[in-house]
């Protein structure tokens, strides 16, 4: 089975599981106690929140641990009133932002005059620096120090990008980030949210005890943590892996139109994340390909993880000018590090094999064929 939706999740790597397992045993004991067994846990964790804070450029102290990269979204905006955003971005962000979507261009980027115009009113900003469905990379430093000139907090959704390309937050003018552990090899359920020194954060977005230096209540997920911290120790040292994806990523492109694809990238004129391709063939709905693709032994997407299992066109792609049909048409295909070229030739193959069965079956008297599960 290949595997190529790793921006909806990526496999625990073994070495994450290993660094966690003691922590689900022997070292079981609450952070927060006082005895020594316990100190010993906070000292890991402590360990893990200097690995993170390493892999964008930050400090240990403005690393909060959270369930996730959705909570850590919500916690940044949540002391925004109106929040100036794109118009793709993810629905952890649309979803809880109050203020307006600056539309995109058609590659994906953001409509930079249109941006500056609709910062004032608003009292934050926050976009992704990589699009999850497009990999699209936004110019962070423009969007970011034009909004803090205009006197807004900045939050910057990292989720996709970091251990992916180079992150150093405190190169920009970034007030919070969010992370996500299980987007680069670590577990699910954990995240963090970064608070630049000197941000004020008026009440936590979850409250109780005085975890995590009164910034987040709740216990630890500690063994979720410590793999998250091994996760961005690996990510940050295989920062050339990552790299050269960009030219396995183009060399399946290039093999699909060999084999007679008419393949379209989407945000291909925009600088992308090097393992993300958003792709669409003409005239073929990604639903029905991934029907076919599945059996055969290649799982992708038709968007994010988050909206796959909704009918609906993907928001982002709409965004960028791409019709209803055309959006339906596309999906997404995230490599790994651990992806080879012999998995990019194996499923360059497999890919075609289920076009020709799919076109095969359809002609512009038919029109699309529906495949079932």
């Amino acid at each position: 089975m290949l595997y190529w939706d790793n921006n909806a999740t990526t496999a625990t790597a073994p070495e994450v599981l290993e660094a966690m397992l003691p922590f689900l045993r022997e070292n079981f004991y609450n952070p927060s106690a006082s005895y020594g067994p316990a100190r010993e846990v906070r000292r890991a964790m402590q360990t893990a929140r200097e690995q993170v804070a390493a892999l964008v450029g930050a400090e240990p102290d403005e690393i909060v641990f959270t369930s996730g990269g959705t909570e850590a979204t919500n916690t940044a905006l949540a002391g925004m009133k109106s929040v100036l955003t794109l118009a793709t971005e993810h629905p952890a962000t649309l979803h809880t932002a109050a203020g307006d979507a600056c539309p995109v261009l058609t590659n994906g980027l953001a409509d930079l005059p249109t941006w500056k115009e609709l910062l004032p009113g608003h009292d934050g900003a926050s976009f992704a620096w990589a699009n999850h469905e497009t990999g699209v990379l936004q110019p962070v430093h423009t969007l970011a120090q034009s909004a803090h000139g205009a006197g807004l907090r900045v939050h910057a959704d990292l989720v996709q990008a970091a251990g992916k390309v180079p992150v150093q937050l405190h190169e920009h003018e970034i007030d919070f980030a969010s992370l996500s552990a299980h987007k680069l090899h670590g577990p699910k359920g954990v995240g963090a949210l970064y608070i630049r020194r000197g941000t004020v954060m008026e009440k936590p977005f979850v409250t109780g005890g005085d975890q995590e230096d009164l910034r987040r209540a709740g216990t630890e997920n500690v063994p979720g943590i410590i793999g998250f911290g091994k996760a961005a120790e690996m990510a940050l040292a295989a920062a050339g892996a990552y790299a050269a994806l960009a030219s396995l990523r183009d060399k399946l492109v290039e093999l699909l139109r060999a084999g007679g694809a008419e393949v379209m990238v989407n945000g291909a004129a925009a600088p992308r994340l090097p393992h993300v391709l958003n792709m669409r063939v003409p005239g073929v709905r990604a639903e029905d390909l991934l029907h076919l693709l599945e059996p055969a032994g290649l799982l992708c997407s038709a968007g994010s993880a988050c909206t796959s299992s909704h009918p609906s066109p993907s928001h982002v792609l709409l965004a960028m000018g791409l019709t209803d049909a055309q959006a339906r048409e596309s999906l997404r295909i995230s490599l790994s590090r651990y992806t080879t070229a012999e998995d990019v030739e194996q499923g360059a193959q497999v890919f075609l094999n289920a076009l020709r069965t799919l076109q095969s079956a359809q002609s512009p008297i038919t029109g699309p064929v529906t495949v079932y599960r």
